[in-house]
């Protein structure tokens, strides 16, 4: 059909150019400007989502520039800290070096102090930004000082709820800080809580027994026993503090001499022989004794005899005593009195032995109101025990309320307060202090003697110097040069610990830089899928819909064509 008021050709001609133009200027835009989703009229979703995650790639971008200022404090921490650790090496060094004999100490002295002074201008030289990791300013002493941390941003988070956090890290800088003004507990400076080592108490490791009375006799010569001839000697076995022991008198002749040896010429040429015989003369005579003992000698000794208790005779002590000797041998041969060695002293002598040991008192010290010392006590029979030292217990022996311990006396006292009812006794004399049972409980010596255990000594807070860097001062005799050398040696370890968690923070810090710019790329790479063009798409399809604008325009032109043609008809 044909008709001069509805040109149907064109409409739908027109129609076709008006998709192709608006197709087409799609195509052009998204050429243009390279994005598939450019607003959000273009793709409400994508548009939302790529918006939020190209804002969130601005937040890691500054992550990522704060974990380099974060890189850069821990760098300068760490070199601070690694340099401090090198110059504790030789503080130990010229420590050592002071003990030989002969050694200037007024010129070591000189090194420590320059030594000292370097570490104490690397800690005020390692400041990066205005932050200085290995110096802090508390009043309070760090152990009594709360939480005192800084933080580095790590990362930048948003959970499934639409959440945003900002994640960091933090570094403890009371395990960092080398010297605390004001309150002092860095770590080249004392704690203030610290007992050091406890007098000299730290380290004990008493585990104590005794063994039987015994002593040892040189022999003298043999002799030979005629019919007549003797040696009589009183003997005491077991006589000590707590009994008077049993008292014997014997006798050795020729009719013993023969009994014991299974000989008939009465002849004690050895001190084996000797050992027989009065082995036999014990027997005979129920004495508690024995001259076998070879603690001394190891057994089989050519030159010496022993004789020792068998802790046999029901009194608690366990000793030998020979007396009033007296022979028959008097001319001749023998000296006056001979008696083969048993009329001499002996030259060794273990009598009434009680289990016991003793420490050296080093340095005054003080039990702070947070210091505690705990050590195990075993007294015989009596099961292992820990006992505690603190203030209160320490100003209850000393009826003081500083808690000061000054010499050997007080810590003697105060380990015998803290340890009531254990049976153990500390005893001072000097500047030793002496472990032994209360012997009016245990009062069997020798192998009876009650075991003394005192040990596993802890203190809470553990070991740590009970002296600055500063103080040390090897002309002086405040510490001995072992106490400095611990002292420093536990400065050492925990420089050494503070730049393993610094450089394991590098580590951290590294890795999270490392996969925040990993991060970023991903996002970019995941909001371009979502909105980014497909260039070679858009070209191909622009190149199609030029061409099919082309082809509009010209069926436009040709249904108008059609009108014209039919008009001409009618002239």
């Amino acid at each position: 059909m044909t008709s001069i008021h509805t040109n149907l050709g064109a409409i739908a001609a027109l129609q076709t150019l008006r998709s192709v133009a608006a197709n087409l200027t799609v195509s052009q835009q998204q050429a243009a400007s390279g994005l598939r989703v450019a607003a959000a009229s273009d793709n409400a979703a994508y548009w939302s989502i790529s918006t939020t995650m190209r804002s969130d790639n601005m937040a890691i971008s500054a992550v990522s520039d704060a974990l380099g200022l974060g890189a850069a404090k821990l760098d300068t921490a760490y070199a601070g800290t690694a340099a401090i650790t090198d110059i504790l090496g030789e503080f130990k060094a010229k420590l050592v070096a002071a003990k030989e004999q002969g050694v200037d100490r007024a010129k070591i002295q000189e090194e420590l102090t320059q030594l000292n002074a370097q570490a104490e201008s690397i800690v005020e030289s390692a400041s990066f930004s205005g932050e200085n990791l290995l110096k802090t300013k508390s009043t309070l002493p760090l152990l009594e000082e709360g939480p005192m941390t800084t933080s580095v941003v790590s990362s930048f988070v948003r959970d499934a709820s639409g959440n945003v956090q900002v994640k960091t890290m933090d570094i403890d800088l009371k395990q960092s800080s080398m010297l605390n003004e004001g309150g002092g507990g860095g770590i080249l400076q004392k704690q203030i809580h610290s007992v050091g080592d406890i007098g000299g108490f730290r380290g004990t490791g008493v585990n104590s027994v005794a063994h039987q009375g015994h002593e040892r006799h040189k022999f003298t010569g043999g002799v030979t026993f005629a019919a007549g001839d003797t040696i009589t000697f009183d003997i005491n076995v077991d006589s000590g503090t707590h009994s008077t022991g049993n008292d014997y008198t014997l006798t050795i002749d020729k009719a013993l001499v023969d009994a014991a040896l299974g000989t008939t010429d009465g002849i004690v040429g050895s001190p084996a022989q000797l050992r027989a015989v009065l082995e036999r003369a014990f027997t005979d005579n129920g004495v508690p004794a024995t001259a076998y003992e070879s603690l001394f000698s190891g057994g089989g000794s050519t030159t010496h005899f022993e004789i020792g208790s068998l802790e046999t005779s029901g009194h608690p002590g366990s000793s030998i005593t020979i007396s009033n000797v007296a022979s028959s041998f008097a001319s001749g041969a023998y000296p006056a009195n001979f008696a083969m060695g048993l009329e001499d002293a002996p030259d060794q002598n273990h009598d009434n032995m009680y289990p016991g040991a003793s420490i050296s008192f080093t340095t005054a010290f003080t039990v702070s109101p947070l210091a505690e010392v705990y050590f195990d006590v075993q007294v015989g029979p009596g099961a292992t025990t820990t006992y505690t030292i603190n203030r209160a217990v320490v100003d209850a022996a000393l009826g003081t309320v500083d808690g000061y311990i000054g010499s050997a006396a007080d810590l003697a006292a105060v380990i015998s307060q803290a340890s009531i009812g254990s049976n153990l006794m500390a005893v001072a004399s000097g500047n030793l202090i002496s472990f032994s049972a209360d012997q009016t409980v245990y009062p069997e010596a020798g192998n009876r003697a009650a075991r003394v255990y005192v040990g596993n000594i802890q203190s809470n807070p553990p070991y740590a110097p009970d002296f600055d860097l500063a103080e040390v001062d090897i002309t002086q005799n405040v510490r001995t040069i072992d106490q400095y050398l611990k002292g420093v040696d536990h400065m050492e370890k925990m420089a050494i610990s503070s730049a393993s968690r610094l450089g394991a923070l590098q580590t951290r810090i590294e890795m999270q830089a490392e996969f925040a710019d990993k991060l970023s790329d991903s996002i970019d790479s995941g909001v371009g899928r979502l909105v980014d063009a497909d260039m070679n798409e858009v070209s191909t399809r622009l190149k199609a819909l030029q061409t099919q604008q082309q082809i509009a325009v010209q069926s436009l032109s040709i249904a108008n064509s059609n009108s014209e043609t039919l008009m001409q008809l009618f002239r």
